[in-house]
């Protein structure tokens, strides 16, 4: 039995190294390290237990230093999907097995920090918050203004309303 634990040990380092040489995606590298830390917890003596932990976590830290994979908290995820507001989301692998999908805000209040005439009564309006881009679409006979408060409220079907200084809402889209 306990020659069992230095082959599996030896393999699961093995596939650890070359994964991580190999640059393979982060998933491959996410799925070698937990079959590792898997390994490792099936160690019945502390002390090789711990040594096998303590083989596994520099293979973690490098591949964090050199990019190969990201460690994120959920409030960056929050946050990250509070900056996206407004754009299409295709599924991508940064928010896999995110859970705060159901903190999406389903409207966010801003400032105004500029606005410009795009014509046919339609205009173009940078956030100061993080100077998204937005465009209204239908159009208005309230002209937009620096410093003005808006909230744009997510609407069906992909669609977003922006409600400009307490006006009336209209119909908009993120563009940047």
């Amino acid at each position: 039995m306990t020659l069992r634990y230095p082959l599996l040990l030896a393999t699961a380092l093995g596939t650890l190294a070359s994964v991580a040489h190999a640059q393979q995606s982060r998933d491959d590298l996410l799925d070698a390290m937990t079959r590792h830390i898997q390994i490792c917890a099936e160690i019945s003596d502390s002390q090789q237990r711990l040594a096998c932990y303590d083989r596994t976590a520099p293979a973690l830290v490098t591949a964090s230093k050199s990019g190969e994979i990201s460690i994120v908290d959920r409030g960056q995820l929050r946050q990250a999907r509070r900056s996206l507001f407004g754009f299409s989301m295709p599924k991508i692998p940064f928010f896999s097995g995110d859970q705060s999908a159901s903190d999406t805000p389903d409207q966010i209040e801003g400032t105004i920090k500029s606005a410009q005439d795009i014509g046919y009564g339609k205009y173009r309006l940078v956030l100061t918050e993080g100077n998204a881009i937005w465009e209204t679409t239908d159009e208005t006979n309230h002209e937009p203004r620096s410093g003005q408060k808006i909230v744009i409220r997510r609407g069906p079907m992909g669609s977003y309303f922006l409600r400009i200084n307490g006006q009336a809402g209209i119909k908009g889209r993120r563009v940047g």
